[in-house]
C-alpha cells in the first residue's frame, strides 16, 4: 500500500482506525467517531446516544458539533472529557471537551484550557490524525482495525494508506473490471465514447422558515462556539396572530396578557421567579403585586442544526407542519423536522405557551416524543398525547433529531417554595 491523504468524506469512512490501549470508550458509527474518557455506562450513554442520532441522520459534522454543543450547554457540567469527529463539506469537523486531544494537520485541538469546548473544521486533505483521552494510552498497532462498533480504548490513530477502494473513488466515471489480463490479446476495438460526468448538485438552501446562525455559514474554517445565551435571531420575529381561545387576547389578536409582577426596574416577570429575567435584580425583597401585562418571549428552542426559534407563540413540530390548518390560519407557527429515518410524523408534537410555562404536547405520534431534562441521564418517552412543562435545559428528541429549550439568558428559573 502507498501513502495517501484523506481528501473526502468517503475516504474518511473507508480508512483504518487503530485503537490505543487505555481507559476510555471508542465508538465508530459510520462516519461519526466518538472518544470518551470514561467507561462508566451512565456517563458514556448520553454522549453515545447523541453520536448515534447524528450518524442515523447522515453523519454531518455541523450537526454533530451543534448537537454536542447544545448538550453541553444544557447539561450539569459533569460530562467526561470527549472528542467527536465527522466530515462536513470540505473538511473534518472536530469538537473536544475537557482534556481530550486531537492532533491533526500539524495542530493539537484540546479543550483542557477552555471554559466550554473547542471545535474546528480541518480542511481536506488530512495526512495523519491521532486522538487521545488517556495520556498513558499506547497504540496497539496496525493489527487492530475498528470498522464499526463500540470498544474500550484510550485513543485511536488513523492509518492513512491507499486502498483499492480509495483509488477507485478518485476515478470519476470509472467502471470496475476484472483486473486479470485476458490470456489471448484481442484486436483493439473501436474507442467507446467517454462517459459523461454529471456535476454534483448544489447543496440545498435552508428552508425559509428555518433561520441559521449568521456565524456559521456553509463554508468556514472553524465553528463558533454555540452558547444558548448567544443563540438569537439576527432580526426580531414579528409574532403571528393567534386564534382566540380561553386565554385573554389583546386588541391586535395576539394572546399576550398574563398575570405577573414588575421588578424595581419595571421589567415584567413570572411571579414565581427569584430574580428578574432581564436585569437579575432580587425579586424576593419586594412585595409582589400581581398585575396584567404583556407576556415577553419565554425563551428559545434551538435545533441540532443551529436553527433558533423564539418562543413568542405556539409551534407545531413535525415533518410537514405547514400543511396543518392551525399554521395556515395563523394560530401558531411550524417548525419542520427533517429526518432521513422517516420516524417523524407530519405533525409530531406541539409547543404551547400557557401563562408563563412552555408545555410540550405529544400529538399521539407513531414513534413517540422523548424528553431529557438537564440533569437526567436517560431519555424518557412521553405518554401518547401526554404533556410536559419544559424547564430550562430540557432536550426533546423527535426521530433522530433533537432540540433544546432554554431561556434567553440561558439561566434556570428558580421557583419560590410556598
Amino acid at each position: 500500500m502507498t501513502s495517501h491523504s484523506l481528501a473526502s468524506a468517503a475516504e474518511w469512512s473507508a480508512t483504518s482506525f487503530a485503537p490505543h490501549a487505555g481507559s476510555g470508550t471508542l465508538a465508530r458509527l459510520g462516519s461519526v467517531v466518538l472518544l470518551v474518557a470514561s467507561t462508566d455506562p451512565a456517563a458514556v450513554a448520553p454522549l453515545l446516544d447523541q453520536a448515534q442520532m447524528v450518524a442515523a441522520n447522515g453523519g454531518d459534522g455541523r450537526q454533530l458539533v451543534r448537537g454536542f454543543a447544545l448538550q453541553l450547554s444544557s447539561g450539569a457540567g459533569d460530562e467526561p472529557a470527549f472528542a467527536a469527529l465527522a466530515p462536513h463539506g470540505n473538511g473534518l469537523a472536530v469538537i473536544v471537551s475537557g482534556n481530550a486531544t486531537v492532533t491533526v494537520a500539524g495542530q493539537t485541538i484540546s479543550g483542557e484550557d477552555s471554559l466550554s469546548w473547542v471545535e474546528r473544521l480541518v480542511p481536506w486533505p488530512i495526512d495523519e490524525l491521532v486522538a487521545s483521552v488517556d495520556a498513558n494510552g499506547t497504540p496497539l498497532g496496525a493489527l487492530y482495525d475498528l470498522r464499526d462498533g463500540v470498544i474500550p480504548a484510550g485513543g485511536f490513530s488513523v492509518s492513512v494508506e491507499e486502498t483499492p477502494a480509495m483509488a477507485m473513488s478518485q476515478v470519476v466515471g470509472a467502471v470496475a473490471t476484472d483486473p486479470e489480463p485476458a490470456p489471448v490479446p484481442a484486436p483493439s476495438p473501436a474507442p467507446e465514447p467517454t462517459p459523461e460526468v454529471v456535476a454534483p448538485r448544489a447543496p440545498r438552501a435552508p428552508a425559509g422558515d428555518r433561520p441559521v446562525l449568521a456565524a456559521m455559514p456553509d463554508a468556514f474554517a472553524s465553528f463558533d462556539s454555540v452558547k444558548l445565551s448567544d443563540l438569537e435571531d439576527d432580526e426580531p420575529v414579528t409574532p403571528l396572530p393567534i386564534v382566540a381561545d380561553q386565554r385573554d387576547v389583546g386588541a391586535s389578536g395576539v394572546v399576550s396578557e398574563v398575570r405577573g409582577v414588575f421588578c424595581k426596574n419595571r421589567h415584567f416577570n413570572d411571579p414565581r421567579v427569584l430574580f428578574c429575567a432581564v436585569c437579575g435584580i432580587n425579586m424576593v425583597q419586594q412585595t409582589p403585586v400581581l398585575v396584567n401585562g404583556e407576556r415577553p418571549p419565554l425563551g428559545v428552542v434551538v435545533l441540532d442544526d443551529g436553527a433558533v426559534f423564539q418562543l413568542d407563540t405556539d409551534y407545531l413540530l413535525g415533518r410537514d407542519p405547514s400543511g396543518d390548518d392551525r399554521v395556515r390560519q395563523g394560530a401558531c407557527r411550524g417548525i419542520s423536522i427533517i429526518d432521513t429515518s422517516h420516524l417523524v410524523s407530519r405533525v409530531h408534537a406541539r409547543l404551547e405557551l400557557r401563562g408563563w410555562d412552555v408545555v410540550l404536547v405529544d400529538n399521539t405520534s407513531t414513534n413517540g416524543t422523548f424528553v431529557n431534562s438537564a440533569k437526567a441521564v436517560e431519555w424518557r418517552r412521553m405518554a401518547s398525547g401526554g404533556e410536559e412543562v419544559l424547564t430550562p435545559g430540557t432536550r426533546v428528541r423527535i426521530g433522530h433529531r433533537t432540540l433544546a429549550f432554554n431561556t434567553h439568558g440561558g439561566q434556570s428559573t428558580s421557583v419560590r417554595r410556598r
